[in-house]
């Protein structure tokens, strides 16, 4: 009798009907306009950031086909990674001087898009013995280079401030991603390598109008000069300093695994044109990996699920070492996606809660820097590696020297308490 009661007032009353969803469309529609319009924002700067960058992943197929060897190849990364060493502590600086990462993320944007567009017109034209490519591309990486941990900072520091599901916004720079690399796998053997780099200036352009349009929070506030900043206060922090540590022992064997890729893809019996299919597969991986990341971090502290990334990366490489075909490397390449993904949504939260205000946006940039330094040594050395002891035996170091990363951010923690630092709430389980 309740029951029929309460059906008949809803009946009779339209405010009541009219509030229950009449369909799937209704239902979604009456949920997505709860979301608060800042996470549609920060997830259109993440999509459009992502299906740009995954353009510009093309530079060691753009060097290959110029006939360079390994060696040289490396070479070239690590003048790259170099330049990044520099410009991404040196713009993250001034963001946080500025109090305002927005503007100089537009400034790296604009410049490096530019200038990586100019990449393939400029190497018939030779300065000296030298093309005039090989001068943008490290020139170009000094505004390009930082964009990333620039966004990072951005979208983290937002997602933070206004409680915003971070995985949920960059599970869209995974879609895009995925779509533009298996949409140039498709593409490139017919129109070659050099059309990615224009692909990536024109891409850029939404990117740019997107992040004007979002404008920053509060009131303007007065800069801070280098003093007031005192970005020494970092390298205070054991965790961060330690974590600075371990990501340049990952990165330097997982990054330059990535960047060899197209002589393993060559080894196999493979074409480097399928290359975006299978970073397209691995941002798709990505995606659930992001969905689930809140539940991930309730469940297991920041250190834990950083430690799973690295146990994915080291499966990758040693199973890349015995790859037999181009099916076996895009179904290995499932442990990277995951690790990937594992990584993105976990290792800048990390950051950010480590780090105290003021100097977020430098720690991160810092982080990114630390990448690049992983970088040199892994290019160099990664260069010489193929080129004396093979391209499988190269994988099966490199996934040695991640398990050796792994076991220093493992034995890191107690060694702290040993040395009583006490555990910041970053590395601890977020409570429910």
């Amino acid at each position: 009798m309740k029951t029929q009661k309460v059906v008949c007032e809803m009946q009779r009353d339209p405010a009541l009907s009219s509030r229950r969803p009449k369909s799937v469309v209704g239902l979604l529609a009456a949920r997505l306009s709860m979301v608060d319009p800042r996470h549609w924002l920060f997830s259109g700067v993440e999509f459009t950031y992502w299906f740009a960058a995954a353009a510009s992943g093309y530079l060691t197929v753009f060097l290959q086909g110029r006939g360079m060897s390994s060696s040289e190849v490396g070479v070239i990364g690590a003048i790259n990674s170099a330049v990044a060493i520099l410009a991404a502590p040196f713009w993250g600086a001034i963001s946080d001087k500025l109090r305002s990462i927005r503007k100089v993320l537009m400034l790296c944007l604009a410049v490096g898009a530019v200038l990586w567009a100019a990449v393939p017109l400029s190497s018939s034209i030779y300065l000296g013995p030298l093309a005039l490519a090989m001068v943008l591309i490290p020139v170009g990486s000094f505004f390009r280079s930082p964009a990333s941990s620039l966004k990072d900072s951005w979208v983290v520091q937002n997602a933070n401030v206004h409680r915003l599901n971070y995985g949920s916004m960059r599970l869209w720079g995974s879609i895009s991603y995925a779509i533009m690399a298996i949409g140039l796998s498709m593409i490139l053997p017919s129109t070659g390598v050099e059309c990615t780099f224009y692909i990536y200036g024109i891409a850029t352009i939404p990117l740019l109008v997107l992040v004007w349009r979002i404008k920053d929070d509060g009131q303007k506030v007065k800069s801070l000069s280098f003093r007031e900043m005192q970005i020494g206060r970092l390298f205070k922090d054991y965790y961060f300093v330690t974590f600075l540590i371990f990501s340049v022992a990952l990165n330097m064997p997982a990054n330059t695994a990535m960047s060899f890729f197209p002589y393993l893809i060559d080894c196999v019996g493979g074409d480097t044109a399928q290359l975006g299919l299978v970073m397209g597969y691995k941002a798709l991986l990505e995606i659930p990996v992001l969905i689930l990341m809140v539940r991930m971090r309730r469940r297991f502290p920041f250190p834990v699920i950083i430690g799973m990334a690295a146990v994915m990366y080291v499966a990758e490489s040693l199973l890349y070492s015995v790859a037999s075909g181009m099916f076996s490397l895009v179904l290995i390449s499932t442990f990277h996606g995951l690790g990937g993904g594992i990584l993105i949504g976990a290792a800048s939260n990390y950051i950010y809660g480590l780090t105290p205000d003021g100097l977020k946006a430098t720690a991160q940039t810092v982080y990114g820097s630390m990448n690049s330094l992983a970088g040199i040594v892994g290019n160099l050395l990664g260069g010489y590696l193929m080129d004396t002891i093979g391209v499988r035996s190269f994988y099966c170091v490199a996934g040695l020297l991640i398990l050796a990363a792994l076991a220093f951010f493992t034995v890191s923690f107690p060694l702290g308490r040993l040395l009583k630092k006490p555990l910041p709430a970053a590395a601890q389980r977020q409570k429910a």
